[in-house]
């Protein structure tokens, strides 16, 4: 339908990430909270995402591990990438937040790299579609700049994209 919009916000260290979908929000909702079919769309093209552990409440958990399964993405086949999120302020179908954390396998948090702070908003629309809005906090300008500088733009668009057909085909 539309494609994902990238806008660093005037503090120089918060990211807004906006994609309208041909999906009413409930099915949008369900592919972030429920850990079958988030494991079926997080992550970039090519790579796989293993839920360990998923617990969708205040306080709660997602664990995650993500493999690049695609041979053609050269020294990235086979590499791992693991995250933690902690949910927060969570108002069913409309939003949550979520710290975010790079961590090892096990889930422990990596402390050099950047943690994030995520509001997820869910707005339906008149025609049945739904914006999807992210605003991304770091505590410095250098940390969203490693992100990005890491290719976060380019992996969240395509994960946003799997999203995408993930609720088409729902």
């Amino acid at each position: 339908m539309s494609k994902t919009t990238f806008t660093v916000a005037d503090d120089k260290k918060t990211l807004l990430v906006e994609r309208t979908f041909n999906a009413p929000k409930h099915k949008l909702w369900n592919a972030y909270t429920d850990a079958d079919a988030l494991a079926q769309w997080w992550g970039p093209i090519g790579w796989e995402t293993e839920v360990k552990r998923f617990d969708f409440s205040e306080g709660g958990e997602w664990l995650y591990i993500m493999k690049c399964v695609d041979e053609n993405q050269g020294e990235w086949f086979g590499q791992l990438s693991a995250g933690k999120a902690v949910y927060s302020n969570i108002q069913p179908e409309d939003s949550f937040e979520y710290t975010d954390y790079f961590t090892d396998e096990q889930g422990v948090i990596n402390e050099a790299m950047p943690a994030s702070r995520t509001v997820l908003t869910l707005n339906e629309n008149e025609d049945g579609s739904t914006k999807l809005v992210t605003k991304t906090a770091y505590d410095t300008e250098a940390a969203l700049k490693q992100v990005l500088e890491m290719g976060m733009e380019e992996g969240f668009g395509q994960t946003l994209d799997r999203l995408d057909d993930f609720v088409r085909a729902a």
